[in-house]
């Protein structure tokens, strides 16, 4: 029993040493990646919006109202240029209000570092999705080992993805990433309610990622439902003492005025080109009409969603639910009313997982489609736009959004292949044990035909 116990807690430490040093080159190759912007870059244009944010919430203002952003940005001689309008939910103001206590170049700098240990982690967390998608039985998943490959895809998505595009505008994609990941890990693990306060974290940042919970629904995972459900009460409850009622309300009140199509005050049009979410193509399609832009988009939205529901099934495997993960992300990152280049990076854990699955097939093809479209959807076209003398026509402008419809159909394409293998490989099990069962019949029937021949050879004699 003392030798079992000891075993025990060794594979166990193996596995946290392993994990471990996996976080520390994780998070190493993302400060190598941005390592330049995390020590030498002023506020960035996003970041001075949630500072600004921080700071509101910390003295009882309206964090939603671009003209105290403003204010304060003036006040606190932050960087020239547009302070945009907070559009996140309450909660994340006001959790970190205390980066309101630093000074602006100090925040920005722990924000940007917070950013890197925030994807370390959720690259540690894919890994474990991954592997345990790969090996579902407990004894495997306590394996060590991770393949050199794995860890090479990690320091490649880190520049595929442009993290440094999301560090250098001082975005929070890397601390929402961390949140799915971690969440991604828990349901894999079948952890269901801690899955789903994962995930009530992530969508408590940024609302969007709630659309991952829906093949929870469709799979009748009531205690992920259930953890999500607490976990964005929790939210709302844990913000409240610090002032944050006032702002929930007004969050609710401007939600309608937020969506597809919409023009946000202090926020430019939603046609502009560098937003290339389904609204934004509409948007630059249909003009000024956002009736039509909010219909087109929940039409387009609700096709893509229901092809990856559709194509993964009622009650997902474990492996098969991150077959859906490359798709169901597209989908959310092209959901948003308004999306730009560093939301390329929530694939991060979709692309690991499908590059990890073609190696070990040996698709190159796959392999070779991936490693195209991954980086080529994170290249910054609305600049290149902008450098033709003349206007482009309005299907010119949208090529982000067509590659990631591309990376889309490919996720689309490996989950209705892999899905076709298992069915194909039901099938010849069934066809083995049906030849099984007849063997063993024609067996009996024999013995059956030796024993009645026999029985009156014996009354004879």
């Amino acid at each position: 029993m003392t030798s079992n116990a000891a075993a025990v807690k060794k594979r166990f430490s193996d596995e946290l040493l392993c994990y471990v040093a996996l976080f520390a080159f994780s998070a190493g190759a993302a400060w190598l990646c941005v390592v330049d912007i995390v020590l030498k870059q002023p506020v960035a244009v996003d970041f001075k919006s949630f500072y600004t944010a921080a700071v509101a919430a910390s003295r009882g203002l309206d964090v939603y109202d671009v003209k105290v952003l403003e204010s304060i940005a003036t006040e606190m001689r932050l960087p020239r240029g547009p302070t945009y309008p907070y559009l996140y939910p309450p909660f994340f103001a006001h959790a970190f209000s205390w980066l309101a206590r630093l000074r602006p170049s100090v925040a920005q700098q722990v924000w940007s570092s917070m950013a890197v240990i925030g994807h370390g982690l959720a690259a540690t967390f894919a890994v474990a999705a991954v592997r345990r998608a790969a090996q579902p039985t407990p004894d495997a998943a306590r394996r060590p080992a991770i393949p050199a490959l794995l860890i090479a895809f990690i320091a490649f998505l880190a520049w595929a993805l442009n993290l440094r595009n999301s560090v250098g505008m001082g975005q929070v994609n890397p601390l929402v990433l961390l949140f799915i990941c971690a969440a991604l890990a828990l349901s894999i693990r079948r952890k269901d309610l801690p899955a789903g306060l994962a995930l009530a974290v992530a969508a408590g940042i940024k609302v969007t990622p709630i659309l991952l919970a829906v093949p929870w629904v469709v799979a009748r995972r009531v205690r992920a439902l259930a953890g999500l459900a607490a976990g964005l009460v929790a939210l709302v409850l844990l913000s409240l003492p610090f002032g944050a009622a006032p702002a929930w309300l007004e969050f609710l009140r401007r939600l309608p005025r937020m969506s597809h199509g919409a023009q946000i005050p202090g926020l430019f049009d939603p046609g502009t080109t560098p937003n290339f979410s389904v609204a934004g193509f509409y948007a630059r399609l249909f003009g000024q009409d956002a009736a039509a832009i909010k219909a087109a988009s929940w039409i387009t939205l609700l096709l893509l969603l229901g092809g990856v529901l559709a194509l993964g099934g009622r009650s997902p495997s474990p492996p098969r639910s991150l077959r859906m993960l490359l798709p169901l992300l597209v989908t959310m990152i092209v959901a948003s009313p308004f999306t730009y280049v560093h939301h390329v990076l929530y694939l991060f854990p979709a692309a690991l997982y499908a590059l990890d699955r073609a190696a070990k097939q040996e698709r190159p093809v796959e392999m070779g489609a991936l490693v195209v479209l991954l980086p080529l959807a994170t290249v910054d076209f609305p600049n290149i736009y902008a450098r033709f003398k003349g206007p482009l026509p309005p299907l010119a402008l949208s090529i982000n959004l067509y590659v990631l419809l591309a990376i889309y159909a490919l996720g689309m394409f490996m989950l209705w292949r892999e899905r076709r293998e298992e069915a194909a490989a039901r099938e010849a099990l069934a066809a083995a044990s049906d030849a099984e069962a007849a063997a063993a019949r024609e067996a009996l029937a024999a013995a059956s035909d030796g024993e009645a021949a026999g029985g009156p050879a014996v009354t004879r004699q």
